[in-house]
């Protein structure tokens, strides 16, 4: 099984790759945005205490294109960590029953947790809301993971079974 399961995730790399570069930087310029958006209106509800937070039109595109970046770059990461889980399970695993996408979303997971604890801690947090912060992250990356994953592998299933017949 192994040589057919390393063919396996080099056909899904570069699909899986693209995808988590997408769907990062959709995730990070809904967020930029949105904060940004937020923010704007909290300063226009409570100018005495948030007036100072209020941005513009210019502003909150410049954050949300800043959001883009941020999220394809951690989509690559997510993505990377993805591929490698999937590289290592293929190559020393002899049994057919372990889940590929399980294998992915677990990868992901991993990877985004280290990269959000180190960043969140550079940005000052500490004890259980960098916990928290990491765990979510990690989630909803493995998750996402997992999804895409499971969808290209029926995908390419599906379609050489097609041919095979």
């Amino acid at each position: 099984m192994g040589q057919a399961a390393v063919r396996n995730v080099k056909t899904v790399a570069l699909p899986l790759l693209v995808r988590a570069v997408s769907t990062g930087a959709l995730l990070g310029t809904f967020i930029g945005a949105g904060t940004s958006v937020f923010s704007t209106i909290q300063a226009a509800l409570y100018p005495e205490q948030f007036g100072p937070w209020g941005m513009n039109g210019g502003q909150i595109f410049f954050i949300a294109i800043l959001g883009l970046v941020i999220g394809a770059v951690a989509g690559l990461a997510t993505g990377a960590g993805s591929v490698a889980a999937l590289w290592i399970d293929a190559s020393t695993s002899l049994s057919v029953v372990l889940p590929r996408a399980l294998t992915a979303g677990l990868g992901a997971a991993a990877v985004t947790a280290v990269y959000t604890v180190i960043a969140f801690h550079t940005l000052g947090a500490t004890g259980l809301a960098l916990a928290g912060f990491g765990a979510g992250f990690a989630a909803v990356s493995g998750l996402l993971a997992a999804f895409h994953t499971r969808r290209l592998i029926r995908r390419y299933h599906s379609t050489g079974q097609k041919q095979a017949h």
